[in-house]
């Protein structure tokens, strides 16, 4: 627990109510960053965000916006009973605000946010929320509401979604002609090397029956997003569970589904149903080399290729189709007619690597890295 001469703001008159929610995950933050009374310092088993997490978050904050490094403090007693413990995350929230405030006033937005983060998971969302918009004005719409427990599982394979694979898990019969369509992706005429894509059909007189919205799982694991690159149906929900060690905060500026799911720590999970058709990218705000893609799809036949861009699909209804084509190098999906006939069939496709490269900006639209 930290001690009291770490806090250097105290706000005497501060008028701030305490959740048993806000006490806890408080408790928890403060017994993973701070050092013990004695000096050795405690297992870290979710860090909060610190200004190491924003080097990791290719943030670059001002010496007037970053923490400062407190002094030696003396040593102090602990805090004893409820009153003294709520008075000290009070005075350390308050100490948080202060630098929120100052990295604010100095331009940087990005970390003036994550402080104020920390103060909020000291003292509880509710607490703060009347000065919220100050700080998050111009990030992605937030998502409020608690955090899940999940426990750990099997890690998440690559790549993930093909409606074939859903419609033999639900026991879809197959079609009463098959055809099979196969091929890869080339991007600007090169093999589709280290990158995975996406290629979906609609029938061509735009008649097709919705496919039913899933609950799946995109998790945080070893500091990556697993799936990295996953296909749902519109109106499907994910969890994203964090089995990690440290803080994240998954986030998305995509104009598909923009949101920010927040700090949460690890064996928490958040979800996000995902209303309309699109590309989304997501982003972790704390690590900047975190990335991966949610392509959410209206069409009845669609699947995820591998790293070098082929795909098959082996239980197509004879006819025409619009077929769409994508990687994660591309900026947006190319589309073009395809008659598919009863058997084999084997189609290569050629999409743009016009995609920005280099660390996704943070929430803000700020540039990392």
């Amino acid at each position: 627990m930290i001690s009291a001469g770490r806090c250097r703001v105290q706000y005497a008159a501060m008028k701030l109510r305490m959740s048993p929610v806000g006490v806890a995950a408080a408790c928890a933050v403060l017994a993973c960053s701070s050092p013990a009374q004695n000096g050795a310092r405690t297992a870290t088993p979710a860090a909060a965000p610190t200004a190491e997490s924003q080097e990791h978050a290719g943030a670059r904050p001002t010496p007037a916006a970053a923490p400062a490094a407190p002094a030696a403090p003396a040593p102090a007693a602990a805090p004893r009973g409820p009153v003294g413990e709520r008075a000290q995350l009070l005075r350390e929230a308050a100490d948080q605000l202060d630098k929120a405030q100052a990295a604010l006033d100095s331009g940087n937005r990005n970390l003036a946010e994550q402080l104020f983060s920390t103060a909020e998971l000291l003292v509880g969302a509710d607490v703060l929320a009347p000065v919220a918009p100050k700080f998050r004005d111009g990030a992605p719409p937030r998502v409020t509401t608690p955090t899940q427990r999940f426990e750990s599982a099997p890690p998440q394979p690559r790549v993930a979604g093909s409606s074939e694979a859903e419609d033999e898990k639900d026991h879809v019969p197959p079609p009463r002609v098959e055809a099979s369509l196969a091929g890869a992706l080339q991007i600007d005429g090169r093999p589709a090397s280290g990158a995975f894509g996406l290629v979906t059909l609609e029938p061509a007189d735009g008649r097709w029956k919705p496919r039913t919205p899933k609950h799946v799982v995109l998790e945080q694991r070893n500091r990556e997003f697993l799936p990295h690159v996953m296909a749902i149906s519109v109106g499907s929900t994910v969890a994203f569970p964090n089995f990690d060690p440290v803080f994240h905060n998954v986030f998305s500026t995509s104009p598909a589904a923009p949101f920010d799911l927040g700090l949460y720590k690890s064996s928490e999970a958040r979800e996000f149903t995902f209303p309309k058709e699109g590309i989304v990218r997501l982003g972790c705000n704390l690590h900047a080399n975190m990335s991966a893609f949610i392509a959410v799809v209206a069409a009845p036949a669609y699947v995820v290729t591998d790293g070098d861009g082929r795909f098959a699909f082996k239980r197509l209804p004879p006819g025409r189709y619009r077929l769409k084509a994508w990687s994660e190098r591309s900026a947006a999906p190319i589309t073009q007619d395809i008659a598919i006939k009863p058997g084999k069939n084997t189609v290569n496709l050629g999409v743009t690597g016009d995609a920005p490269r280099g660390p996704q900006p943070d929430k803000f639209g700020g540039k990392r890295g």
